[in-house]
């Protein structure tokens, strides 16, 4: 008797939420996403984690709404590429 097991279960992702800390650009990245989309974003600036939970652990509806205005333009190897692009953008529109 020759039995074949194929395992043809999958997972989708719903929800995520993650935090990253971007040494390059000296910040801690907040992204939530519904399935592959990014539908909340914050950030905070230095390496203080506890300062980030405090602050900024949720989404910030005006970065997230400037992000989906620009996303589509910006390069980058990745997704937090762009979305890093994007925070220095919004900074800069911000404190002009």
């Amino acid at each position: 008797m020759n039995l074949k097991t194929t395992n043809t279960m999958s997972y989708t992702k719903i929800q995520s939420k993650e935090i990253v800390w971007c040494p390059n650009d000296d910040r801690y990245v907040y992204i939530k996403k519904v399935g592959d989309d990014v539908v909340g974003l914050n950030y905070c600036q230095g390496e203080d984690i506890d300062y980030f939970f405090e602050r900024h652990s949720e989404s910030d509806p005006k970065l997230t709404k400037f992000y989906h205005a620009i996303h589509r333009y910006l390069g980058g190897e990745c997704e937090l590429d762009r979305i890093n692009q994007a925070i220095w953008a919004y900074v800069s529109y911000r404190n002009d």
